[in-house]
């Protein structure tokens, strides 16, 4: 099963990814990110080291100073999809995802930045329509400023759950696992 999560900059979509990885077995669940290409792209534009790139991760919205145009890590990938966008289609990350994972032969893939409609085109129409879940986060205080991402529509998924992300880890953990027990990815008995 494909399992897009999808929610504002601090609604917990890498922290769910981490929990159904731990949930479904590390073996059986590849991780992926819409955003991997131009993370790598500009770690290899800038030619960016392991530390810089982890730094700028971590101060995601943070200005890189004039030497980057004042732009944050996070403006600096929105300006590479935009490109990319306007050259290759507005379904680019899906379809390079698609492609990323021809070879995948891990039984679940967990999408844990989805955010737009146009890229999830392709994930929805490369797998039947029951093979896709969508977990949309929402968490008091994060939105969508800033940022090129949305709710998803609904309309695309046969399976689609919507998690207020309000308590502590355990709660959310919880929420997470509640998740994939309704659509029998973990019985009663598993963690």
């Amino acid at each position: 099963m494909i399992i897009l999560l999808n929610g504002p900059p601090g609604s917990g979509k890498d922290t769910a990814a981490e929990f159904i990885t731990l949930m479904l077995g590390n073996s059986q669940v590849m991780h992926e990110k819409m955003s991997w290409p131009m993370k790598r792209g500009l770690t290899t534009i800038f030619s960016f080291n392991d530390a810089e790139r982890k730094a700028l991760n971590a101060y995601k919205d943070h200005s890189n100073g004039p030497e980057f145009a004042d732009m944050s890590w996070r403006l600096m990938q929105i300006d590479i999809y935009h490109y990319l966008a306007r050259r290759y289609g507005k379904d680019i990350l899906g379809r390079l995802l698609m492609r990323r994972n021809r070879d995948n032969a891990k039984r679940h893939t967990v999408i844990s930045d989805a955010g737009r409609n146009d890229e999830i085109v392709p994930i929805v129409k490369g797998f039947s329509y029951g093979q896709v879940g969508y977990i949309e986060l929402h968490r008091e205080g994060c939105n969508f400023d800033n940022d090129i991402r949305e709710y998803l529509d609904h309309k695309h998924f046969k399976h689609v759950e919507v998690i207020e992300n309000k308590y502590d880890l355990e709660m959310f953990q919880a929420q997470i696992r509640k998740v994939l027990r309704k659509w029998e990815l973990l019985d009663g008995g598993d963690n």
